[in-house]
């Protein structure tokens, strides 16, 4: 087999014109999973009635789901079942009309609700019981608690696991192929399809990965300093 290095780089002047792609699937992905996932850890964390032990079972289920399957059920509902909602519902979009990367978003979103989640959870009881005891002391309601007491410690503990959640995201992007979005794996596939040298092709795709981790992992290093030193100031 015939190593060919120009060819890598040829591939990444390619598919880095895709790293927007990747990087706004990942980035909603975080932002709708996350926002399920804080949801759901306060539910649980507060034990509220039904709706606790209904959310640990669903938890429990996805996260003995692969992606892949997630990606597929996902894709699988909304092509058999979506432009019967439509009409029922009185809108003029169809399923043909659905942008792909909006069922990859969905399938992503809940792999990132499942993982933080439990990284919320955990960190709700980095906060000591004598926090809440203050809040309670000046009349605070439990929402504004939870506003202004429980989610401001919570972040800068959970913080390394919603990057590596992140991370985690932008590499779960390269499953978007099976719903036909392009994006640097599936571009990078494209391109090796006419010589086949894929060897190549998938190195140039890890590349762009790596580079991406890379520049992600440094900018949480300057966030979780500058938050540790935004709390330790408060």
């Amino acid at each position: 087999m015939n190593f060919d290095i120009g060819f890598i780089f040829q591939v990444v002047s390619q598919i880095v014109r895709y790293v927007p792609v990747t990087i706004y699937m990942a980035f909603v992905s975080l932002i709708i999973g996350g926002a399920l996932g804080l949801a759901v850890a306060l539910v649980r964390y507060y034990k509220v009635p039904i709706l606790s032990q209904l959310f640990s079972t669903l938890i429990t289920m996805l996260k003995g789901v692969p992606l892949i399957l997630v990606f597929l059920v996902v894709f699988l509902i909304a092509s058999q079942n979506f432009n019967h909602l439509a009409k029922g519902m009185g809108w003029q979009i169809r399923y043909g009309d659905l942008p792909m990367s909006a069922l990859a978003i969905i399938g992503l979103s809940l792999m990132a609700m499942v993982g933080l989640s439990e990284a919320f959870r955990g960190a709700f009881e980095s906060v000591k019981q004598v926090q809440f005891d203050a809040a309670r002391s000046l009349g605070m309601t439990k929402m504004q608690t939870i506003r202004r007491v429980l989610i401001p410690q919570t972040l800068p503990v959970a913080l390394p696991m919603i990057i590596n959640m992140l991370i985690n995201l932008i590499k779960g992007t390269a499953i978007a192929s099976l719903v036909s979005v392009v994006e640097i794996f599936s571009a990078a596939t494209q391109a090796a399809s006419s010589n086949y040298k894929y060897f190549e092709a998938y190195i140039a795709a890890a590349m762009i990965y790596w580079l991406m981790t890379i520049v992600i992992e440094r900018g949480a290093v300057l966030l979780e300093s500058r938050m540790g030193k935004s709390l330790r100031r408060s």
